[in-house]
């Protein structure tokens, strides 16, 4: 199945009614979708960027998006996604 993972699922900054969809503990400030598409490969998974998108409810920002092949919950991804958004900028 495929799952739409956009940065703002991710964003420090964005409240939870804002988009974010990830504890504060593991969100990050202004991911990237490139930064997202990273941490996908590293769980060895199938993603593909489309970074002519933006997230509809702020259609102006055209932050892009990555499209990940995973059978299982988005709410289980996205935790494992931030956390390794995340540990690379802490390199």
């Amino acid at each position: 199945m495929n799952l739409i993972i956009w940065p703002t699922y991710l964003d420090s900054r964005k409240s939870r009614s804002e988009g974010r969809r990830v504890p504060l503990e593991y969100a990050v400030e202004s991911p990237t979708a490139s930064e997202i598409l990273r941490a996908a490969r590293k769980l060895q998974l199938e993603a593909s960027m489309e970074s002519d998108r933006a997230y509809p409810p702020s259609w102006w920002e055209s932050s892009g998006r990555v499209v990940v092949e995973y059978n299982g919950k988005k709410s289980e991804l996205l935790p494992k996604i931030a956390r390794l958004v995340r540990s690379s900028r802490k390199r």
